[in-house]
């Protein structure tokens, strides 16, 4: 029987062999056949894009589902560079970063950092560059294959990491971090379960996480949100970094708090809408009473 975890890995290697502009080849001809074809992922996409994005046409719109898909694949095919590659070969991906003033501001106050980095662009870029510059202890959902998921924390850890999961032991170790004056990261765009409030996001009501104003109201973290956006036919990233809300992210309401979280969010969608993972059923959990989007 074949170990999934073994054929994952291996393909991760193999694709580390391929050059970044060969790989968006690729994922142009990918992304192409899961636009045309009837799937799962492509409609998915496709109702998350129609929420968000109601003032578009439905060409306008189309046309945008067609380039996230490329760019969705070319996030997966780039997995291989990211957790393969020396470091110093990654280094030369950077081509620059837009807001630093924004990050110096956050650290020039002595106290912790929360980055908040949500699924745009290459997302994993961003443990390299935070590892250059700061402490940072990353929250992250452990896979279900064991032996991936002991891959993961060492391809992460090499850029300097360490990796909290997503229980109430990684809560602490995200807490110890910031109370140490390190950075903690957090992908602020994912479904927390029965840990959330509704609070609108691109207008629709999604369940979002509270635990970024609990960090942040405890430890008075500075907040900032950041992502990697990816270069045509791999020339590399450019790493944006904004201020946000904080105010807003620390209102007492919850619901006020994390509708600013998903403010914050959205801008940087808006920024760069094809490089967001629209694949990802942000929608899926509903208010009592309202119909299931998907």
């Amino acid at each position: 029987m074949l170990n999934k975890s073994k054929v994952i890995i291996g393909s991760l290697r193999i694709l580390s062999w391929l050059p970044l502009p060969l790989l968006s080849v690729f994922s142009s001809i990918i992304g192409s056949l899961i636009y045309w074809l009837p799937n799962k992922m492509s409609k998915v996409a496709a109702t998350n894009l129609r929420l968000c994005f109601p003032e578009l046409s439905a060409k306008e719109r189309n046309h945008l589902l067609h380039q996230s898909l490329i760019q969705g694949v070319n996030t997966t095919l780039e997995m291989g560079a990211m957790w393969f590659w020396p470091i110093e070969r990654l280094n030369r991906l950077n081509k620059g970063v837009k807001g630093y003033e924004v990050w110096q501001e956050a650290y020039d106050q002595g106290k912790g950092v929360i980055a908040l980095t949500p699924h745009i662009g290459q997302w994993e870029f961003l443990g390299l560059f935070a590892s250059k510059h700061a402490k940072m202890t990353s929250l992250y959902r452990p896979p279900r294959l064991a032996d991936f998921d002991e891959f993961l924390i060492k391809a992460r850890r090499r850029m300097g990491n360490t990796l909290a999961p997503t229980t109430a032991l990684g809560v602490r170790m995200l807490y110890g971090s910031l109370r140490k004056g390190n950075m903690a990261g957090i992908l602020p765009d994912q479904d927390p379960g029965n840990g959330g409030v509704f609070a609108p996001f691109f207008g629709i009501n999604a369940n979002t996480m509270t635990l970024i104003t609990k960090l942040a109201e405890r430890t008075h973290s500075a907040i900032i949100i950041a992502y990697a956006e990816r270069l045509p036919w791999g020339q590399g990233y450019i790493t944006h970094i904004h201020a946000v809300d904080s105010e807003g992210i620390l209102n007492p309401d919850p619901v006020l708090a994390a509708g600013a979280l998903n403010k914050a969010v959205e801008r940087c969608i808006r920024e760069q809408p094809t490089q967001y993972q629209w694949i990802y059923k942000r929608f899926k959990k509903r208010p009592e009473g309202e119909d299931k989007f998907y």
